[in-house]
């Protein structure tokens, strides 16, 4: 029984989503003035938290998506630098400078906290092993997007939080992990689904 009570657990929790996001259809490549980041989950420890993820703005952040076990989303956005971020029990920073034209990968997951699971995103370059483990998962990943009925509420309330990280950001408490312009890929170089 102490065995199969964990087990029930870990496998519920692989199969979690939330009604913030929908199914969605996968978008294009992105165009010669955009690119786009992918940000999936294929971790089962800590499935069942759904770490909210935001692109900071000079007047904010908006709100991209909720990180759900099995499943991806996409965001298109200008080339250039930009800011993630994540939190649940703390918080991660992603430093990205994209060029027009290419695709980029940031793998979500769960770390230990003391009372949460502490978020974890992460670059994935396409020449490392995470690309590899992307390979292979990717056939089975589900596209879903944000629900913006869902997506207006949530940030509501949130308000105050993201202020709190983004200062947190600018005061230097977290150093960020970053995004090179060539870690970008092709689609194509993904198996097709």
């Amino acid at each position: 029984m102490r065995i199969v009570l964990p087990a029930l657990v870990l496998l519920l929790a692989a199969c979690s989503t939330t009604d913030r996001m929908r199914d969605a259809q996968p978008t294009p490549p992105p165009g010669p003035d955009e690119a786009k980041v992918i940000i999936y989950r294929t971790s089962v420890f800590g499935g069942s938290a759904h770490f909210p993820v935001y692109e900071i703005l000079d007047d904010g952040g908006r709100l991209l998506g909720f990180t759900e076990t099995d499943c991806y989303f996409e965001i298109t956005c200008p080339p250039g630098l930009h800011l993630f971020l994540t939190w649940n029990e703390g918080e991660e920073y992603v430093v990205a400078d994209l060029e027009p034209g290419k695709t980029y990968y940031l793998r979500a997951y769960s770390k230990f906290g003391l009372a949460f699971p502490r978020p974890g995103l992460a670059p994935v370059d396409k020449d490392s092993e995470r690309w590899k483990d992307l390979q292979k998962a990717w056939p089975a990943l589900r596209c879903r997007e944000l629900d913006p009925r869902e997506a207006a509420e949530f940030t509501a309330r949130h308000q105050d939080r993201l202020r709190e990280a983004h200062r947190s950001y600018v005061e230097g408490t977290r150093a960020p992990r970053v995004i090179r312009p060539d870690e970008g890929a092709g689609e194509s170089d993904l198996p097709a689904k």
